[in-house]
């Protein structure tokens, strides 16, 4: 789903058939943090400072408002663990700069988020890193949290407990070659394992896992029967609906004037589009569309 500058509507672009239009003034003028289970995370306010917090389900039009976050705070990747009508999901939202993290937790019926610092320089002996730089939302994987760095450094930590005491780091990191031409980075769980998907300035995308060590990305070169959906606002991966569909990346990328989504073959390395006689090993004469969320009925 994306939202038209010049009408305010929010387009919704199936990957396969149609696209349609619906008027959501519950979002007007907020900002949509993360999608997952058909649920949006949202904050706005009246005024540019507030920072009211709440889950909205746009098929349902369900809203379930969350305490505020302290107007001074800065947060910008956040993710839940499951669905806002059950009672035992979890919130996160993480603000991170070079060394420092600042970890914004909370949980139904709670009426404060919890906010706990962490900096890596007071901590050397504990924590191998001199930085961390996150690069997309933090995902939940058996009620951990994992967040995932532009050098592709792997931070996971548990929301539940004492975040700095919990928090732990993989060794894996990108070669200066991958590290160079990335423009961005994204990061889902399938089957219970990480999954790591980096997008190349020179269009070429790459799924990589971490190996049994933990220390180091191995290459999946078959995604099998499993489809990938990418936004800065929530990705994930799901079973084919069709037999075709398999090793698909889909992007929020579009082709004839909004008439089509983009995907990548992971077997071809191509970019494609059902529908059109369209191939390519770079995103030329395709819309981004930077602020727009995958999302899922549920």
């Amino acid at each position: 789903m994306s939202i038209s500058k010049r009408s305010g509507r929010y387009n919704f672009f199936h990957p396969l058939h149609h696209t349609y239009y619906m008027d959501l003034p519950e979002l007007l003028n907020k900002k949509i943090l993360y999608s997952k289970d058909g649920w949006l995370l949202v904050m706005g306010g009246k005024f540019a400072k507030e920072k009211q917090v709440f889950f909205f389900n746009p098929f349902t039009r369900k809203k379930i408002d969350l305490p505020d976050l302290p107007p001074d705070t800065a947060f910008t990747k956040f993710s839940f663990s499951g669905l806002p009508t059950s009672e035992d999901y979890v919130v996160v939202g993480i603000m991170n700069l070079l060394s420092l993290m600042e970890i914004a937790v909370i949980k139904p019926g709670e009426d404060d988020w919890e906010i706990e610092d962490v900096d890596f320089r007071e901590t050397d002996e504990n924590y191998p890193v001199k930085k961390f730089c996150i690069s997309s939302n933090p995902i939940f994987v058996d009620n951990y949290c994992y967040c995932l760095d532009v050098d592709g450094k792997v931070a996971v930590f548990d929301p539940l407990d004492d975040c700095e005491n919990s928090l732990e780091f993989y060794g894996m990191r990108l070669s200066r070659r991958q590290r160079d031409s990335l423009i961005q980075s994204f990061m889902v769980e399938s089957d219970g394992e990480l999954i790591a998907i980096f997008l190349s300035s020179y269009g070429r995308i790459s799924v990589l896992k971490p190996d049994a060590s933990k220390r180091n990305w191995v290459n999946v070169e078959d995604l099998v029967d499993k489809v990938i959906y990418l936004s800065n606002g929530g990705s994930w991966v799901e079973k084919r609906r069709v037999s075709c569909d398999n090793n698909r990346i889909y992007l929020p990328m579009l082709y004839d004037n909004n008439k089509a989504v983009i995907f990548y073959d992971l077997k071809t390395q191509r970019y494609h589009c059902n529908g059109y006689d369209f191939s390519s090993t770079r995103f030329y004469h395709i819309k981004q569309l930077f602020h727009s969320v995958w999302i899922k009925p549920t």
